[in-house]
């Protein structure tokens, strides 16, 4: 759990600090004051990303060089991350760390309006969601993310360019890295599929949910050096068709979460409630995949009814949750909140 967060230079904070309750805290203030900012930089250590900006240097406060957070935990970890020239400077206690050994420390799970769109929207959504649960699980995971990653720009750099040669010697390294990252990810939906169903029916919501990861390389069933081979060999067959195309057009970069509700494609055939409910059980989901991770809900429970907001508290149980919202009075009273703080042009204080 957070004992003390520590804020300088990130978004509209000069300088700030922030003591959570163990159990329920909200964070109050009109939009565009610095609410979800706070969770924002909470995030930084659970992931070194940020699911409102594409690079980190936007985070740093304008007209400043730097910006970073300090987080203090309850089992004494003492984090720290500083952004600067749009790279994360990483800290544990006051020594310098790489990210395999900072991730994992701290974790958390944000659920936000926009994750509606984890159901409607893009693949791109539902892969990064998938991608970031498993950087919390797996720290290494995201060196693996990488590779892949790097090796699909030079392949891809290498199509476009019509090397062919080039292209095709680029086959293989892609082929060891993509067989790594759908590996872990189907592992991963895998263990979030039962857990995301039986919390969609917690939320009093009818019908069957089912988590599937569509693979483009139609692998099921191949795993490590076999999954590996495949995937060369794939490669290889549709070199042809990726040099008219300047693109590689199959691998984990075009992959899929399908969310369905009784067979039936959610994004199509739910209601927008049902949506939201199947958006909030993937969140919870990650939740219980993640022990002793924190629960930030940014500005959601204006998006949810009364009867679902309820159900948040009772799914997250005694862990700590921190709440955003315009009006303190949205949150159930049986989520007993302990603490409250207010924000304004970028001033963080606990209500008295």
């Amino acid at each position: 759990m957070i004992e003390l967060l520590r804020i300088h230079d990130l978004r509209n904070y000069r300088e700030a600090e922030f003591r959570p309750a163990p159990g329920v805290t909200t964070v109050v203030g009109d939009n565009g004051s610095g609410k979800s900012s706070v969770l924002e930089a909470i995030g930084l250590f659970s992931t070194l990303s940020s699911p409102r900006a594409p690079t980190l240097k936007l985070l740093v406060r304008d007209g400043v060089e730097e910006g970073g957070a300090r987080l203090e935990t309850t089992d004494g970890a003492q984090l720290g991350v500083f952004v600067r020239s749009g790279r994360a400077v990483l800290r544990i206690g006051s020594s310098p760390a790489q990210a395999k050994d900072f991730l994992g420390r701290f974790r958390s799970v944000l659920f936000t309006p926009e994750d509606l769109d984890l159901v409607r929207g893009e693949p791109a959504l539902r892969r990064r969601a998938i991608d970031d649960l498993l950087v919390q699980l797996r720290p290494l995971y995201r060196a693996t993310r990488s590779d892949f990653e790097r090796a699909l720009k030079q392949r891809n750099a290498a199509l476009r360019d019509g090397r062919e040669t080039e292209a095709a010697l680029y086959g293989e390294p892609l082929a060891v890295a993509a067989a790594q990252v759908l590996d872990s990810r189907r592992d991963v939906v895998q263990r979030l599929h039962p857990v995301g169903a039986d919390l969609y029916t917690d939320l009093a919501e009818r019908g069957r949910l089912e988590f599937t990861y569509l693979d483009t390389t139609e692998t099921e069933g191949l795993t490590g050096d076999a999954l590996s081979r495949h995937l060369t060999e794939l490669y290889t067959r549709t070199l042809r068709n990726d040099l008219e195309r300047g693109r590689t057009t199959v691998g984990p970069h075009r992959d899929d979460l399908e969310i369905t509700l009784d067979g039936h494609p959610a994004r199509y055939y739910a209601s927008r409630g049902e949506q939201r409910s199947a958006a909030l059980a993937f969140r919870l989901a990650e939740l219980r995949l993640l022990p002793g991770a924190v629960l930030l809900l940014d500005d959601v429970l204006s998006e949810l009814d009364p009867e679902r907001r309820r159900r948040v508290f009772d799914v997250a149980q005694s862990g700590q949750t921190i709440v955003t919202a315009t009006d303190a009075d949205i949150v159930p009273a049986a989520a007993k909140v302990e603490a409250t703080w207010t924000v304004e042009f970028g001033v963080l204080a606990e209500a008295s």
